[in-house]
């Protein structure tokens, strides 16, 4: 097993695990940012001439989504941006961005979340707009990234595995990582890095397809005329009323109009995952947490998670006692759902049928890819950062209770998933 990285570096690997160094130390390094302009990488150039800037390599070759390392990011904020984001935290303010001893000035960074919400003085989840003040400024050619704060994850794994656990079906979600922040020279703790669901998600899933990408809002469903639905980005090929032709379906009621209106194999996967992984606040059982894209060029809807921290055996508050490793909010395997197409496809027999394959295929999935090892080897590889974790809920008895919890209950699910769809 590797031990505990601190900083990947492009050629050398990785330093020494959390300590050796202090808490949150980072890497120094060429300033990336901050210019008029530049490449899609970089985003300015860096105060040198074009023989001593080296192009930036991209998000792949870093490996800013690899959940096997644990990247630096280092934040600044002067003492007015500071005040003013304390005081109104969903709005942006400019700050400065390190990771990897490289620096991306005037970057935009806003507090975000509700129920994982901490101020800033605490652990706050960011959000960050490399592009908000300079437009054509990139972090590894992306335009924004979200870090969570694992304040009610205990395993601060649920996200990296269930969203892995969609992208392997055939889903449509967020690729991870892992980072340390540091904001102002205080060490925060471990985040979670999400690829935000934005033009740059829709560039690497639907290459080409330059359509539209709808958030829901709460309680949004397929059952009305789709107007609840959020533009979030548009294409050069969005259409204007694309998300409708998902309602239309709903009202039309049959599994044709449904295959018709949503990429099926990419929605069934959706479905199918929520199931497996336990995600009680998602579409089909919160009319929560997701995100719809229409791609012009197969002229199709798919669904994309989110908000999944609260899968597998969330439990509210994350330091209640469950001695018998089950969710302490509930099993979707045994819900009745309030998503319209889970709803449907439950009772309809195609959908069904299809929907009962893809769960069994999931089953599989889980043990063929040694998930449970897995997580005991990222288990291993948090620990040390877990331990310097100061403003979480949960403490140090609460993480080791729910990752044991965690490890059986996903060792048991493939069987379970199997007993379910034996049982319909």
């Amino acid at each position: 097993m590797r031990p505990p990285c601190l900083v990947l570096t492009l050629l050398l690997g990785c330093t020494a695990p959390p300590g050796s160094a202090g808490p949150g130390a980072g890497p120094t390094g060429d300033t990336a940012g901050g210019g008029d302009g530049g490449d899609d990488n970089g985003g300015g150039d860096g105060g040198g001439d074009d023989d001593e800037v080296e192009q930036l390599p991209g998000v792949e070759e870093v490996g800013i989504f690899d959940p096997e390392t644990v990247h630096v990011l280092e934040l600044e904020l002067d003492a007015h941006s500071y005040a003013t984001l304390a005081a109104t935290p969903d709005e942006y303010v400019g700050g400065t961005v390190t990771f990897e001893g490289r620096t991306w000035e005037r970057v935009g960074i806003r507090v975000k979340g509700s129920a994982s919400y901490q101020p800033l003085d605490e652990k706050p989840a960011l959000k960050l707009k490399f592009h908000e003040y300079d437009k054509d400024q990139r972090f590894l050619g992306l335009e924004r990234l979200t870090l969570n704060n694992e304040v009610w994850d205990p395993t601060m794994m649920a996200e990296n595995l269930s969203y892995e656990a969609w992208r392997a079906a055939g889903s449509p979600a967020p690729r991870t990582g892992y980072a340390t922040v540091s904001l102002n020279g205080r060490y925060l703790g471990l985040y979670a890095i999400l690829e935000t669901m934005d033009d740059d998600f829709v560039d690497h899933t639907w290459p080409g397809s330059e359509g539209g990408l709808w958030e829901m809002t709460r309680n949004c469903d397929f059952t009305g005329d789709c107007t609840c639905f959020e533009l979030q980005e548009t294409g050069s090929s969005y259409e204007p009323g694309a998300v409708a032709q998902g309602c239309e379906a709903a009202a039309e009621g049959t599994v044709e109009a449904l295959q018709a209106a949503f990429d099926w194999e990419a929605l069934v996967a959706f479905l199918a995952v929520e199931l497996a992984v336990n995600h009680p606040d998602s579409y089909s059982f919160n009319l929560n947490n997701f995100f719809v894209y229409h791609d012009p060029i197969e002229d199709r809807l798919s669904l994309s998670p989110w908000g999944a921290d609260s899968t597998f055996i969330y439990a509210y508050p994350p330091s209640t006692d469950n001695p018998d490793c089950r969710p302490l909010y509930r099993d979707v395997l045994t819900s009745s759902p309030k998503g319209w197409l889970m709803d449907f496809c439950l009772e309809d027999p195609t959908c069904s049928a299809d929907l009962e394959a893809e769960v069994l295929e999931v089953a599989a999935w889980m043990e063929e890819s040694q998930l449970v090892a897995r997580m005991e080897e990222t288990r291993d590889r948090l620990d040390p950062y877990a331990a310097l974790e100061v403003y979480v809920n949960w403490t140090a008895a609460d993480r080791e209770r729910r990752v044991g919890c965690f490890l059986e209950f996903t060792e048991q699910r493939p069987e379970e998933l199997r007993a379910w769809v034996a049982a319909r």
